[in-house]
């Protein structure tokens, strides 16, 4: 009997690992690397064998005619394969040159374009220092900047506190929202270009509610790494990996990085950029559908350049 689980589980479980199996044949699909989403790839074929595969599991852990340790493993297999069938929802890849038509990115601050090259772009940063001396206005002004140098040098003599000179002033981040409802579980792909010399931060989200506020962020550049953070009553940063914005190629070209960001029916978000896994954690604080996406660049030069959201309507 324990051969014969272990020898049916074994052949069932190789039979549907992608790559093996009847599902080789199925692996063309849509952008970014061509690969067919997870769900997608799923028919009723697979089902049926889930469905037997399951009753196996069970047959041999109430026999206990297995090791305890290759039983969770086939059940943790059979999760990552028993998954809603998801459809393609978001196709963009800013080729028409009008990211506001089919489909209709709005903008809640700040300001985007489509690049030279394509590609949904912004660009935050701090403006550089006006020069100081001749030709900066009229004499009028250099009579009152003078003044006010001096009225600030007084003050600081007199031991004020943190001093009077003006607080730098940093730009606003700039923030788009899509609105197009989704399932729960979803599959996110995107191609984002991130100037590495300007720095900053660049955040892609999915979002509950008409202000866009409540959802889940992933921020990639943040201080040398990549964060999943959610946004709620609070916000918590709930997994967190070193990450690095890609350096130029030969001083100019910007090779980009792809993001697959998945979440399953459990709760379970995975991240990885550029096929590498960077992130794996499973939070269930939201359970109901997403109604879009968001994209904040909160300081630096970015773009994305394509987006498919996978899910359920």
């Amino acid at each position: 009997m324990i051969r014969r689980a272990t020898r049916t589980g074994f052949a069932l479980l190789l039979f549907l690992l992608p790559g093996t199996g009847a599902l080789a044949a199925d692996t063309q699909g849509q952008v970014f690397g061509d690969q067919t989403v997870a769900g997608n790839a799923s028919g009723g074929d697979q089902d049926a064998l889930l469905k037997e595969l399951r009753g196996l599991v069970d047959e041999a852990e109430q026999a206990r005619a297995a090791d305890p340790r290759f039983i969770r493993d086939l059940r943790q297999l059979m999760e990552r394969h028993d998954q809603p069938k998801f459809e393609l929802l978001v196709r963009d890849l800013f080729e028409d040159g009008d990211f506001t038509k089919a489909p209709e990115w709005q903008v809640t601050q700040g300001s985007f374009r489509i690049g030279r090259y394509g590609g949904l772009v912004s660009e935050v940063v701090e403006p550089e220092p006006q020069a100081q001396g001749r030709g900066q206005g009229s004499e009028a002004e250099a009579v009152v900047r003078l003044f006010g140098q001096i009225l600030g040098a007084k003050q600081g003599s007199q031991g004020q506190q943190g001093g009077n000179a003006p607080a730098e002033s940093r730009p606003d981040p700039a923030l788009i929202h899509l609105v197009q409802p989704f399932s729960n579980a979803f599959e996110i792909r995107a191609r984002l270009e991130s100037d590495p010399d300007a720095g900053g931060s660049i955040e892609l989200g999915v979002f509950q509610g008409q202000g866009g506020r409540i959802g889940y962020r992933l921020v990639f550049g943040s201080g040398g790494e990549a964060q999943l953070v959610r946004v709620g009553r609070s916000v918590s940063v709930i997994a967190r990996a070193p990450f690095r914005l890609p350096e130029l190629v030969d001083g100019w070209r910007n090779p980009g990085y792809d993001v697959i960001w998945r979440r399953d029916a459990r709760g379970r978000m995975t991240v990885a950029v550029d096929d590498q896994d960077i992130l794996d954690v499973t939070d269930t604080a939201f359970r109901d559908p997403f109604d879009g996406l968001r994209l904040r660049n909160i300081r630096g030069r970015h773009a994305l350049q394509g987006v498919e959201v996978y899910g359920q309507k």
